[in-house]
């Protein structure tokens, strides 16, 4: 068996890991739109420009609403089956 906070503390965290010898490439991440670079601290990882900034509204506003209807389609399928048994406990 793997003894998890074992290796936990083996891990280093990618943000912090030092630049290799011989790499150029600072630690950083990606717009979630367009791909670009962006700093690692950035959050919401997007980057400077407009349409990516709304992309990212728009997409966060779809899951949010996907979101809603999953929870509302959840209650809905329970109900119809704990739903009776409810009532024929009550009754």
């Amino acid at each position: 068996m793997v003894d998890a906070k074992a290796a936990k503390a083996r891990a280093k965290p990618a943000g912090n890991a030092p630049l290799r010898s011989g790499s150029s490439i600072p630690p950083h991440a990606h717009c979630r739109i367009c791909n670009a670079p962006v700093d690692v601290k950035a959050d919401p990882r997007v980057c400077k420009d407009s349409s990516c900034i709304e992309e990212l509204d728009r997409r966060e506003a779809s899951e949010r609403r996907m979101r809603t209807w999953m929870l509302i389609f959840f209650g809905l399928f329970a109900f119809t089956f704990i739903g009776p048994v409810l009532l024929r406990a009550a009754g």
